[in-house]
């Protein structure tokens, strides 16, 4: 996926840390705006159907949390306060992606369906020259001439140069507040604090390694597919296999991957909470699923800003979410202007609530 190569200008000409902290904040924007998507598909699968489909859908909304959370440890080592309990934080679906990313692409809050994870899911994650690209061996061999958009990998990746450039010193936040392994993020060598360089480049290298951009090969470090091949399962139908001395030496020719459309609730499309009557189930159904996604907002911005600790209790409330996606999405959507279709579910709001804290 190209994003506008003004921010990685804006890296690349950074003279002071203070220069990077808005990016960083953006970077951090990015991996969230990511997030409702994934879930309102995720969350359509009638539970105990579709398995393997909700295993990748649930994968990679956990692995963007964790990207999250790296951008979030990145810029609390760099002396920032990440901003996430904000209206602005939130994209008012449809929308562009931060970054102005693939030059006016529009990201829908959909079902689950092969459409929407061949034209949005895989256009987001969409590595530089998707399966037949070159092998990178290291950060370093990265083409240095940014093109008319660069990629999301690119702005790590000069990002990753110029925290090296910068050196340890810039690394003035204080250690304490470093969001550290957790019950949801256990595996040491994917999450653990920033505090300087070295820690700082092994962080973004975990985001793209996983699938945020360029990607020169279709599966990470763990052995796992990275979120475009993950992905591309879904459309191709078949797992991912490697197969040692072909070329290339990996084929979609495993195990089926069926998306059976019988076992996905009828989600609204791009839902908003003023779509539906006023007073009626949908609307009030629709109306706590986004009182708790803001409450999750509140909690992360919590873990990051006051108690590093309080991870787990944020994400603790992605199965109060969950309830409440099932609930809206076995109601019949009730809609304010024109007549309603009792065959469309009520769609799941992501939107910024005030709460009385």
């Amino acid at each position: 996926m190209k994003i506008q190569p003004a921010y990685v200008e804006r890296v690349r000409e950074a003279d002071h840390v203070d220069d990077l902290l808005p990016l960083v904040q953006t970077a951090i924007e990015l991996e969230h705006a990511t997030i409702p998507p994934y879930l309102c598909a995720f969350f359509s699968l009638k539970p105990g159907t579709n398995d393997k489909i909700a295993k990748i859908l649930r994968s990679v909304a956990i692995e963007e949390m964790l990207h999250l959370t790296i951008a979030s440890n990145l810029l609390l080592a760099l002396g920032g306060s990440p901003s996430i309990d904000a209206p602005e934080f939130v994209p008012d679906y449809p929308q562009g992606l931060p970054m102005g990313i693939g030059d006016g692409f529009q990201v829908r809050l959909r079902k689950c369906s092969v459409e929407q994870v061949r034209d949005v899911f895989m256009k987001i994650e969409e590595p530089d020259d998707p399966i037949d690209i070159p092998v990178i061996e290291s950060l370093s061999e990265v083409d240095e001439t940014p093109p008319e958009f660069d990629t999301i990998g690119a702005f790590y990746f000069f990002l990753a140069r110029k925290l090296e450039e910068l050196g340890d010193a810039v690394f003035r936040g204080d250690p304490s507040r470093q969001v550290v392994p957790t019950k949801w993020f256990t595996d040491p060598d994917e999450m653990f604090p920033i505090t300087n360089v070295a820690s700082a480049v092994k962080g973004i290298g975990v985001i793209v390694d996983q699938g945020e951009g360029t990607s020169t090969n279709p599966f990470d470090t763990d052995g796992q597919p990275a979120h475009y091949y993950r992905f591309e399962q879904i459309v191709t139908g078949r797992e991912l296999i490697e197969k040692p001395g072909a070329d290339p030496p990996y084929a979609y020719g495993g195990d089926p991957v069926v998306l059976k459309t019988d076992d996905v609730w009828n989600m609204d499309d791009d839902p908003k909470l003023d779509k539906y009557r006023e007073g009626s189930l949908s609307r009030r159904i629709a109306t706590q699923f986004s009182y708790a996604y803001t409450k999750l907002l509140k909690s992360l911005h919590r873990t990051f800003n006051d108690d590093a600790s309080h991870l787990d209790h944020a994400m603790g409330l992605m199965y109060e979410m969950r309830l409440l996606a099932h609930q809206a999405l076995q109601t019949p959507a009730e809609l304010r202007d024109g007549d309603s279709d009792p065959s469309i579910a009520t769609g799941l709001c992501f939107e910024y609530q005030t709460l009385n804290d």
